[in-house]
């Protein structure tokens, strides 16, 4: 069967021919980016990939504009810091060379932070969907793959019904230092924050009321799951560090939703 594959881009000129080389395999390959000011449009260019420009209304809403324009029956979803790894590319080969009962399929993701691999803090995410079968969410950040024509929960989760798993791992080239994740973190709070006090609820689906003691108990929640119940720090240093600057992650989003609703305090 035919594979496009989608990656979502904007100044990604230091990563984004790696990410297009893991992908040759498919058929098609297609860059959304959002008006780059670096080289990334001539270095898509000249690897061979469709570019589309799109201007930014969230990551939901730049991958459902490349599933649109996508001319095969399967979509993988890549971001511009990703990588297939060859095992992946083999399982993806496997599965759309059989009969396959899914509309969606999840992959592992294993992320390379600190220039260490977090083998202990891996996670789930549905990349692999059957175009007209589901879509994604226009969330701003962290987005979520719904089912198109279903009745009830659209949502697509692991382990549902709809869904299967490859279990081979996509790489995620995450940061190289502490300040460079520091630096993209501050506007994933901001985004997140406003999608708290949108909804009531937290990222995670959980229901969420303002209260002044919410950033410290989001931020030793997640550093706890993340260092122990998680096994972080069996990961070393890299490890640590991500489960301290989560729990600083969660401790600024909560000070920015508070600051957003903080009249119902």
């Amino acid at each position: 069967m035919s594979l496009t594959v989608v990656i979502t881009a904007k100044n990604e000129e230091k990563v984004i021919a790696r990410a297009i080389q893991s992908a040759t395999f498919a058929d098609e390959i297609i860059v959304v980016d959002d008006s780059s000011q670096d080289r990334t449009a001539e270095i898509v260019t000249a690897a061979g990939a469709r570019i589309i420009q799109n201007e930014w209304e969230g990551y939901g809403s730049q991958k459902n504009r490349g599933l649109s324009a996508a001319t095969s029956k399967w979509v993988f979803f890549l971001d511009a810091d990703e990588e297939i790894s060859p095992a992946l590319r083999q399982e993806i080969t496997t599965v759309l060379s059989g009969t396959t009962q899914y509309s969606v399929y999840w992959v592992r993701v294993v992320d390379i932070f600190l220039g260490r691999p977090l083998k202990h803090l891996t996670g789930n995410n549905p990349r692999l969907v059957r175009k007209g079968q589901a879509q994604w969410t226009n969330r701003a950040v962290h987005e979520q793959m719904e089912l198109i024509n279903a009745s009830g929960d659209r949502i697509v989760k692991l382990g549902g019904d709809n869904s299967g798993m490859i279990p081979a791992f996509l790489i995620h080239h995450s940061h190289a230092t502490v300040s460079s994740y520091l630096e993209k973190m501050h506007g994933y709070t901001s985004l997140d924050a406003a999608q708290m006090a949108a909804s009531g609820k937290h990222r995670s689906g959980r229901s969420i009321k303002p209260s002044k003691l919410l950033p410290c108990t989001l931020a030793v929640r997640q550093f706890i799951k993340l260092a122990f119940y998680r096994g972080g720090l069996r990961d070393g240093y890299a490890g640590f560090m991500w489960a301290l600057l989560s729990g600083y992650y969660e401790w600024e989003m909560g000070n920015k939703y508070l600051n957003m609703v903080k009249k119902h305090i």
